[in-house]
């Protein structure tokens, strides 16, 4: 096995790097004593991205991580070389598999921008995929931290900031306000900016 890239939660570099590769695979590592209240959200958030094999303690609900969208669950205490081994079988199943169900369509709306910062391509390649909307809650809690989600608030000032990155391309990030949440549905064409007309000089 290659050596792994290791990446905390909400890392920028992975996620382009798993956004960037339709077989790719995420090794989701739960420490002893870390938080677990919000395992199964954040495996079924990852998965939409990547393959994920959790490695968690041994109290960790194996059947609802597994139904969150786990491709396995095992224990971290096992011996360093079985781990090793289990994950090298998921990639090895992964590559011969032939239900390629994560290949992604380039998106017809998807501009050509490319941010600065990494955190808002991120941002701008999450939300160009052809096959996912993404509610608030969910895109907040995949991109905070392993402690804290990033705030309603927080999201919707990194989306008006893509949109300013985006406008000379005549697109905008589309998103539906409804119920006290807001629901990102991908990329339309921007209204463009009318510039009113300059007022004609009175006559006498």
């Amino acid at each position: 096995m290659l050596p792994a890239l290791s990446h905390s939660w909400g890392s920028a570099p992975a996620y382009m790097s798993l956004l960037c590769r339709p077989d790719g695979l995420a090794v989701l590592d739960v420490s002893e004593g870390g938080q677990t209240d919000q395992l199964e959200q954040r495996v079924r958030v990852l998965s939409t991205i990547s393959s994920v094999v959790v490695l968690a303690p041994r109290d960790v609900n194996v059947v609802a991580t597994l139904r969150a969208g786990a491709v396995n669950v095992l224990p971290r205490d096992a011996p360093p070389r079985e781990l090793a081994g289990r994950i090298v079988a998921e990639r090895r199943w992964i590559d011969l598999s032939s239900r390629r169900h994560r290949l992604r369509v380039p998106s017809q709306s998807r501009p050509q921008a490319v941010p600065h910062q990494a955190s808002q391509q991120v941002l701008l390649e999450l939300l160009s995929l052809p096959t996912r909307q993404w509610c608030c809650h969910d895109l907040g809690l995949l991109l905070g931290t392993a402690g804290e989600p990033v705030s309603k608030r927080a999201l919707q000032a990194r989306v008006m900031r893509l949109n300013g990155r985006l406008a000379p391309y005549g697109v905008s990030v589309d998103a539906v306000h409804r119920w006290g949440r807001t629901r990102y549905t991908g990329m339309r064409e921007a209204v463009p900016y009318e510039v009113p007309p300059a007022q004609s000089p009175l006559r006498l």
